[in-house]
């Protein structure tokens, strides 16, 4: 995401080798409209929409310039508003992510717009916008936002800040948005720094404290090889029903094998496609906590759920026993064995 000056219509008419009685006849656009966009700075908020797909079709160029100078402008607005805030956006990295990490520029933009309204303690606005990362895609622009060498140069005012909101949150009347916005905030904080975020005082274990439970959780064991945080919240998951019901929720509706809703439910008959192939990923990408967490919590329900875990159940039982084969603890191997001694056959 290189920051380029606005190119008029002239600019890219030229770099073509087209002047204006060119560019009408090609787009099939009358001449004088084409004189009156050409050397408009602001010829793009000018242009009709017939008359820019028309150009679009006609000119090289346009349609980049069309796509880029959007989010462009609004990049540049970002970085200019969160260095005001004290924030300094990584511009090279910024730029780098969508070709490194296949990021889409969007997501990256609604990460640095989320950063600003952490950063300034915008409770309102953050539990409004938050949500709408909820979903592997548009997480993994967040997940750059919070972690070192990722958007910003330095992260540490943005943990902090968002630290401070998560309590908030609690006090807040109940919402889907709320428990969305904490627990995102909670993961991602938990995650940078590998300890679990002050919930606040009366948190309990609803939906909200149980999803805000779960993110907080997730975050820690990210980055952990200790498997006693995934102990304690399998064994809550085993008494607390409204643990239960957001952890057999959230995969499925993180992943999009089921639609995110403010009751959490899942189908009672449900594929989870999209969702195994997550799972058949982390298995080989985080430590030893959050795959003791895998295979003692969300594997057995999700099994419960579908049988055929996505059609993936031997693609599962090779890659546990691939990765048992690198296991130094013996807690954590002997919970591999017994879960793939369980898993069903010939139902992929």
């Amino acid at each position: 995401m290189v920051l380029i000056p606005p190119s008029r219509l002239a600019q890219l008419g030229d770099r073509a080798g087209l002047g204006i009685a060119d560019v009408a006849l090609l787009a099939g656009v009358d001449e004088s409209t084409i004189s009156r966009l050409w050397s408009a700075p602001d010829w793009l908020d000018r242009v009709r929409g017939r008359t820019l797909q028309a150009l679009i079709a006609a000119v090289p160029g346009v349609a980049e310039y069309v796509a880029d100078a959007p989010q462009q402008a609004r990049f540049a607005e970002l970085v200019r508003d969160l260095a005001q805030e004290g924030a300094t956006v990584d511009v090279a990295r910024a730029a780098s992510l969508p070709t490194e990490a296949g990021i889409p520029r969007p997501y990256v933009l609604h990460a640095l717009d989320a950063c600003l309204r952490i950063i300034r303690g915008d409770l309102q606005a953050v539990t409004d916008y938050l949500p709408r990362f909820w979903g592997r895609a548009p997480d993994g622009a967040l997940s750059a936002l919070f972690q070192p060498a990722g958007l910003l140069v330095d992260v540490a005012p943005l943990l902090t800040a968002a630290a401070d909101l998560v309590p908030q949150m609690v006090r807040r009347s109940y919402s889907f948005n709320t428990v969305l916005a904490q627990a995102h905030l909670a993961h991602h904080v938990a995650k940078a720094t590998g300890e679990p975020v002050d919930l606040g005082a009366g948190a309990a274990l609803d939906r909200r404290g149980a999803f805000a439970l779960r993110s907080n959780t997730m975050g820690a064991l990210a980055t952990t090889g200790d498997v006693e945080p995934a102990e304690q919240y399998r064994r809550l998951v085993e008494t607390e029903p409204a643990v239960q019901l957001v952890e057999e929720w959230a995969f499925p509706s993180w992943m999009r094998d089921c639609r995110p809703s403010a009751d959490m439910s899942v189908p009672g008959s449900i594929l989870l496609r999209r969702t195994a192939a997550e799972v058949l990923r982390e298995i080989d990408s985080y430590g030893d906590g959050y795959l003791y967490y895998l295979v003692t919590t969300y594997l057995p329900l999700a099994l419960g759920q579908d049988a055929t875990f996505g059609l993936r159940v031997d693609d599962l039982r090779a890659a546990l026993i691939l990765r048992r084969d690198t296991l130094d603890n013996p807690t954590v191997r002997r919970s591999v064995d017994e879960l793939t001694s369980r898993l069903p056959t010939g139902v992929s």
